[in-house]
């Protein structure tokens, strides 16, 4: 390769890299907090629909260690969402300053100095950073509590503690040691003076070994031996993760359980509405938390009977999908697949030029495509 040649690439590499523009996921914010008498920073990852689904609330996540948490977290919850695994969330990172005051209930200077600061921080989230997410962000009530390592045992912490104060918790490579095994005591303490617990846990350990693998064990057979009736948990090993490393993976593993039942595979489409009703009202029994049908099964749904010859059938799905998704540009753009189908043009037309509006609206990214779509429907109206 000539040195010009080699110029010109490199030179064409730094143009692209000019012109690259910067991803970033979520925005951070601050709050000052009087409980804790210092200004903390948190990060917020909004759901795809947000913008556009106004009549929409969602549930939200929490992330402790929000600053090596969060990135992947928020990700791999829109993944998730996005493949119909989980239902959408807001996911809340929260930025540590110091670890070992906000994470453990009780000081051990034997160990570590300047513990002992867990209650303050819990009420920091149950008195400010909770109440400010719910006034900014259309919430629904249904809260999860995510950490890891110390963050974990914050966690089991504000379970045996205050348990109402989230649905679901998820506790990944906790630190079980802390002041005598303290973090399990309280657990096991708990559960036994509460008959009733509608909340759900996972708990996750890596490739623990020794006095580390022994807490962890502990710490199942309470699950198993001391839950309240009502109490959905989960444990499951990462041997081939490290403390570090265990954190990617079995987060998505632990929000795929936290809604443990939700996919609505494909080959279900075939057994109808009634049956995908059916399925949502288990997965909320078992949730213990209302959840709708979602927008791409009900769509779904009339594709599916549309590619039986089943029109009115496919319609019907599409009006049901607009009625409940009023704000989407995409359930109006099936509808008009339905109308099409059915040689209904002025009603197909009338349904693009409302997906156009509500794009326009949002700022759909898919804008161009239902305007060339409503185009193409008016020209075919008008030659009818």
């Amino acid at each position: 390769m000539t040195y010009r040649i080699l110029a010109f690439l490199l030179s064409l590499c730094f143009a692209a890299a000019c012109c690259a523009q910067a991803i970033t996921v979520g925005q951070r914010q601050g709050i000052h907090s009087a409980v804790l008498n210092e200004d903390r920073e948190y990060q917020v990852s909004l759901p795809d629909s947000y913008g556009w689904a106004k009549d929409r609330r969602y549930p939200v996540m929490y992330v402790l260690d929000g600053e090596s948490q969060f990135v992947h977290t928020a990700t791999s919850v829109r993944f998730l969402a996005a493949t119909g695994e989980i239902p959408e969330m807001i996911v809340v990172g929260i930025i540590s300053t110091v670890r070992v005051r906000d994470f453990t209930q009780t000081d051990w200077p034997t160990a570590w100095v300047g513990g002992g600061g867990a209650n303050n921080f819990k009420r920091f989230l149950s008195d400010e950073l909770i109440p400010r997410i719910n006034d900014a962000y259309r919430t629904d009530g249904f809260r999860v509590l995510s950490g890891h390592s110390a963050g974990g045992q914050f966690v089991l912490y504000c379970l045996a503690s205050e348990p109402s104060l989230f649905k679901a918790y998820i506790a990944l490579s906790p630190s079980l040691d802390w002041d005598d095994n303290l973090p399990q005591r309280s657990l096991q303490k708990s559960f036994t003076s509460t008959p009733s617990l509608p909340a759900f846990l996972y708990v996750a350990r890596s490739d623990d070994f020794g006095r580390a693998l022994a807490d962890y064990d502990e710490l199942v057979e309470t699950l198993a031996t001391k839950s309240p009736r009502k109490f959905r948990w989960h444990s499951q090993a990462f041997p081939q993760e490290t403390h570090n490393s265990i954190s990617l993976l079995s987060q998505i593993d632990a929000v795929r359980h936290v809604y443990e039942g939700y996919r609505f595979h494909d080959d279900m489409l075939e057994k109808g509405f009634s049956f995908a009703q059916q399925h949502f009202e288990e997965v909320s029994k078992r949730v213990g938390w209302p959840l709708a049908i979602p927008e791409g099964v009900i769509n779904s749904l009339g594709y599916a009977a549309l590619s039986e010859g089943k029109v009115q059938d496919a319609i019907e799905f599409f009006k049901r999908n607009v009625h409940a998704n009023p704000n989407s540009a995409n359930a109006y753009d099936s509808l008009a697949d339905g109308y099409s189908k059915a040689e209904q043009w002025t009603d197909a037309v009338a349904a693009l030029n409302r997906a156009v509006a509500l794009a326009k609206e949002s700022g759909n990214p898919n804008l161009s495509y239902f305007v060339e779509r409503a185009k193409e429907m008016n020209d075919h109206l008008q030659q009818e």
